[in-house]
């Protein structure tokens, strides 16, 4: 009980103390602001944060749940003071520019659905059709299945790992979707992505568009990749408005439209 009391007592010291009605963030989901942030954090922060706040010296503040759970203001004071004992110092910055970094920071892992991404989500719905998306990828029931399911993706993704996922596909493999290619006996090639493997049977949904289920006695070779189905050339292929506008489709693919007032008090609550 003590330990858990003293972790309690140093989280609150590190976060410092909150007032109960503490300021909301005044450049929260301001795309101007959010870019004078960048700057700053580029600057500032990318050095141990990494340059998309994927992580390196300092916490990933993308995915990282320590963002997430934090309100603005505990953000703004962690920003301020620094953090003892580590290699984050505290900094002398205004309280202007430190609000313009949170925004930065808070958009690198918030939902898509709750930020305002540039691009036209119309015309980003003919990129989608136009450079074959849907024959792999579902939205509501639409779709493929050799790709991750897209109906909810703008309320469970951030806009820099949307546009991650398309950019370089190949940096992260979702689970239930590794690439597999099997040999049957009779002399049949089938390839798709995994759903379930086990040493008795693999289940998988074929390129054919079938789901297959097969006994691993029934097999002569099972060949799993690392490498994506999904096409590595759309960094090149599409222009950066094709890029912008599908990324403004997809960012708003989600079963809960975003309001966003009830996402500025859930970070005031830091849930």
């Amino acid at each position: 009980m003590r330990r858990l009391v003293f972790t309690l007592f140093a989280a609150s010291s590190l976060w410092g103390q909150q007032p109960l009605n503490h300021p909301d963030n005044p450049f929260d989901g301001d795309p101007d602001a959010i870019e004078r942030g960048k700057k700053v954090y580029m600057g500032s922060c990318g050095g141990c944060h990494g340059g998309t706040g994927e992580g390196g010296r300092g916490p990933n503040l993308r995915d990282g749940r320590l963002i997430r759970r934090s309100t603005d203001f505990q953000v703004l004071n962690t920003i301020k003071k620094g953090v003892p004992g580590s290699d984050m110092p505290p900094t002398n910055l205004p309280d202007e520019r430190i609000w313009e970094l949170v925004a930065y920071v808070r958009a690198l892992g918030a939902p898509a659905s709750e930020t305002s991404p540039p691009g036209n989500p119309t015309r980003g719905e003919e990129v989608y059709r136009n450079a074959g998306c849907a024959n792999c990828h579902a939205i509501s029931g639409r779709g493929g299945a050799l790709g991750p399911d897209l109906t909810n993706i703008g309320g469970t993704r951030s806009y820099g790992i949307l546009r991650e996922s398309i950019e370089k596909p190949g940096d992260r493999l979702t689970p239930g979707y590794q690439p597999v290619t099997v040999q049957m006996k009779d002399g049949r090639t089938l390839s798709g992505v995994v759903k379930n493997y086990t040493n008795y049977d693999l289940q998988m949904a074929g390129r054919d568009g079938q789901l297959h289920l097969f006994q691993i006695a029934d097999l002569t070779d099972v060949q799993l990749s690392m490498k994506s189905l999904m096409p590595a050339d759309y960094a090149t292929r599409l222009s950066r408005d094709d890029m912008t506008d599908l990324l403004a489709y997809l960012s708003r693919r989600t079963l809960r439209p975003a309001d966003a007032r009830a996402a500025r008090e859930r970070r005031r609550q830091g849930r």
